[in-house]
């Protein structure tokens, strides 16, 4: 049957056909890629510089809150200090004002 009947002869006009059909569908997408190809190449320095402050950045908090926490724990330290003061005081307080009383409450002396 392939000698009786020829295929696409000479001008091969459908097979010229078929790769202009192709050519019509690839070269859109191949110009669309294009762009996005490029405008990420161009990006990627910003990208990489991007990523580098945000560490920077991570890296800076985390040594202000390290030394806010030492700072907080160091008025914790104060604040029980005083705590223990204020108690010591009261005891002494408290004792001197039963002494007194004891001095100038004595029955049988007149004040």
């Amino acid at each position: 049957m392939l000698g009786i009947t020829k295929f696409d002869v000479y001008p091969f006009i459908l097979l010229n056909f078929a790769f202009s059909l192709q050519a019509a569908y690839a070269a859109p997408l191949m110009l669309l890629a294009q762009p996005r190809k490029a405008i990420a190449t161009k990006f990627m320095p910003l990208f990489a510089r991007h990523r580098e402050d945000i560490a920077m950045a991570s890296k800076q908090r985390q040594v202000l809150v390290a030394r806010q926490t030492e700072q907080l724990v160091a008025l914790l330290e104060q604040n029980t200090q005083l705590t223990a003061m204020t108690k010591q005081m009261s005891e002494r307080i408290e004792a001197l004002t039963l002494e007194l009383h004891s001095k100038f409450a004595q029955p049988g002396k007149s004040a």
